[in-house]
């Protein structure tokens, strides 16, 4: 592990060496210049800290170096690798032009004013570079000051392209408590509708597509699409504005017990939590915090879209989920008119191929002629699925027992008259969640029996 460490840290190290080097080269190459162009010259390795500051909203950032990473002072966290540009950049500045600008209207002309953003950047000798930055203009780079605003210059394209990449990717938080391409649970509060949990199963389906498991407020399998395009909708959506300090817990909505507050939750394979609690609207934005950082933010008001789901709108509708040629026998029993459907794995003579062989009542089948009965279970889709039987269990019209060669071994689905819906029959699958077929559906499979 120390040796894999030591090659990471290595690597990064070329790489922000490369980035300087670049700079260096580059320059040079471009046209020749007295040293009196150079801004900065220290490098990249003894930086020890990175901070901005906003004049529009007067809050200032502190980004501190360590071993392997940099973190902000609101608990944020960034790699090596995310730095290297910006520590190459502001370890080599350099000025294309140095201008003169006296006046505040001069220096407002070049975008130097109480507005502008300003960067520090300290190393370990305790030797401290500041910058003012102006205005950028497209194709030729940025203006900025260097001496509190005394004189003016301009840096070239590179720089001011890896200065606004790091103002306005660190200004805005991204949403990194959980590996998005790893998250095993999610959790949904309303203080309305209460939880909805679920979690990725750990045994794939036929074919290696895993799929999601609701729990809460009912046991059921939810849509593996719908579920994918929340997470995606979390992840396009991942950048927290920061807020002015005047806003405050009370003001944002976000005062309550953390236990009562809307919220997202997410879980890695890491064992990473991310929690994202949600206040008042602000326009196109939510006021938010997180259980890792430490502000108050503003999150795009599409996370509302994931916020507001419920169980109803992410269950997978099929009426049977697993796959079927695991199915070893299935007993469909109509109120004593009984059928036994079965599936037999068998191996040709002087050959290692197995193949199965199928049977209804001890009658051989085609393999279509058994597809045509079992796909009646992945086909028929549910009118609704709730938490209860809303309509009162009725008469049992039939039950089927399927079983398996792999888990769950034995599944029993009951199906029953609904009293206050003849149009619908309940089904029971021996899950918290209670089934509603169409009921004509059910009497033309029962019809295809006789």
């Amino acid at each position: 592990m120390k040796q894999k460490r030591k090659i990471i840290v290595a690597g990064v190290l070329v790489l922000i060496i490369a980035c300087g080097i670049y700079y260096l080269t580059a320059d040079d190459r471009s046209k020749t210049d007295s040293s009196e162009g150079w801004i900065c010259t220290k490098g990249t390795e003894n930086i020890t800290s990175i901070a901005i500051n906003s004049g529009k909203d007067s809050q200032t950032l502190i980004f501190t170096k360590e071993e392997e990473s940099w973190m902000g002072d609101d608990g944020s966290s960034y790699d090596n690798d995310r730095f290297a540009p910006y520590t190459a950049t502001l370890g080599y500045m350099k000025a294309e032009e140095k201008l003169s600008a006296s006046t505040a209207d001069e220096k407002e002309e070049y975008g130097i004013d109480d507005s502008s953003y300003m960067v520090w950047v300290s190393y370990d000798d305790g030797e401290e570079y500041e910058y003012i930055l102006g205005k950028d203009i497209d194709n030729l780079g940025m203006y900025l000051s260097a001496d509190q605003g005394k004189s003016i210059c301009l840096i070239d394209y590179r720089r001011t392209e890896d200065i606004l990449e790091m103002v306005e990717s660190l200004y805005d938080v991204a949403l990194n408590g959980v590996k998005f391409d790893e998250i095993r649970g999610i959790s949904l509060y309303s203080p309305e509708d209460g939880t909805v949990s679920m979690n990725r199963s750990e045994s794939p389906r036929a074919g290696g597509d895993f799929y999601w498991n609701i729990f809460k407020p009912y046991g059921w399998i939810a849509d593996t699409e719908k579920v994918n395009e929340l997470i995606n909708t979390i992840e396009e959506n991942d950048v927290l504005k920061r807020t002015d300090e005047d806003v405050t817990l009370e003001s944002s909505g976000l005062d309550a017990a953390e236990e009562e507050l809307p919220s997202i939750g997410l879980y890695d394979t890491y064992d990473s939590e991310m929690i994202i609690y949600l206040g008042n609207t602000e326009g196109d934005y939510v006021y938010c915090k997180t259980n890792y950082l430490d502000n108050i933010y503003l999150i795009s008001k599409e996370i509302l879209k994931v916020a507001d789901k419920r169980a109803e709108d992410l269950i997978d509708l099929t009426l049977y989920y697993y796959e079927t040629p695991s199915i070893e026998t299935c007993t469909i029993d109509f109120n004593g008119e009984v059928h036994v459907l079965e599936a037999e794995w068998e191996t040709a003579e002087n050959s290692n191929t197995r193949g199965q062989r199928y049977y209804l009542d001890k009658e051989m089948l085609t393999g279509s002629q058994y597809s045509s009965i079992v796909s009646w279970f992945t086909d028929t889709k549910a009118e609704k699925i709730e938490a209860s039987a809303s309509g009162g269990e009725g008469a049992i019209l039939g039950t089927i027992t399927i079983d398996r060669l792999s888990p769950p071994y034995q599944q029993i689905m009951t199906f029953c008259e609904v009293a206050d819906n003849p149009q619908l029959v309940q089904v029971d699958l021996e899950k918290t969640g209670t089934a509603y077929i169409n009921r004509k559906e059910f009497e033309e499979f029962q019809a295809s029996f006789q």
